[in-house]
């Protein structure tokens, strides 16, 4: 009987050991995956701190607007940042429910003429990435339409 009892107490020890190392991995991971995506959405709001308020203005159409050569840099830091936040999320790298908090801002962002200028330019970059020019090009006729 108490060989029973202490066998018993050795399987809940090793299920209880268990549950508290998924437990501490999956807090683990939601925790780095926020921090990433945290980091890179500082990124991108350090960078768009570098642009003048011009940039940031609807009206206009792309191939309009005229940049600095850092000012296209910074426009090209944002999207390279971009592209990386997307490829992440897609390769499980953080919870899509952090992804769909800023997703609208940065398809507002995406969808500003000086960016989609700075995308046409780039638009060969990215054949390779198919889901990301499928999202680029759901931004780009979202803008036609509106």
């Amino acid at each position: 009987m108490i060989e029973h009892i202490l066998r018993f107490m050795t399987l809940a020890t090793v299920i209880v050991g268990m549950a508290a190392i998924y437990a501490a991995l999956h807090t683990n991971n939601r925790r780095l995956g926020a921090d990433i995506f945290l980091r890179y959405s500082e990124r991108v709001s350090d960078l768009r701190r570098r642009l003048p308020v011009a940039a940031f203005l609807e009206r206009g159409t792309a191939g309009d607007v005229e940049l600095t050569a850092d000012e296209r840099r910074a426009v090209h830091e944002i999207i390279h940042s971009i592209f990386e936040l997307y490829e992440l999320k897609v390769h499980g790298f953080f919870p899509p429910a952090i992804w769909k908090i800023r997703e609208p801002d940065i398809e507002r962002l995406l969808a500003l003429p000086v960016f989609q200028q700075e995308l046409a330019g780039l638009e060969g970059r990215y054949t390779r990435h198919p889901r990301l020019a499928a999202w680029l090009e759901k931004i780009r006729s979202q803008q036609e339409t509106a």
